[in-house]
């Protein structure tokens, strides 16, 4: 079973499966979010069942953090959305 590393080098330092590119939210958002079969989304990624799980045990671990990151982003992006609508001259709604 592969370790959960971050390196700032990929994917901004998320959290991710040792020697891939999938990172801890990728399985979230994959097997929690979406319902999406585990053995499924293993065999896409080609990675094992235990790493999988391992990833979605280290979310559980640390679910504060990401759903702050997640509550975090999502504030950047209303921002960015609320300054794209200033820019191009349609209304500002204060969502």
């Amino acid at each position: 079973m592969d370790e959960i590393v971050s390196d700032d080098a990929v994917h901004s330092g998320d959290p991710r499966i040792e020697d891939t590119k999938i990172t801890v939210l990728d399985v979230k958002r994959r097997v929690i979010d979406a319902g999406e079969n585990a053995h499924v989304v293993a065999g896409e990624y080609d990675v094992s069942m235990a790493d999988l799980f391992h990833a979605l045990a280290y979310y559980y671990d640390h679910r504060n953090e990401f759903e702050e990151r997640e509550h975090e982003a999502a504030a950047v992006r209303r921002e960015g959305e609320r300054r794209t609508r200033e820019l191009v001259g349609e209304p500002v709604r204060n969502d």
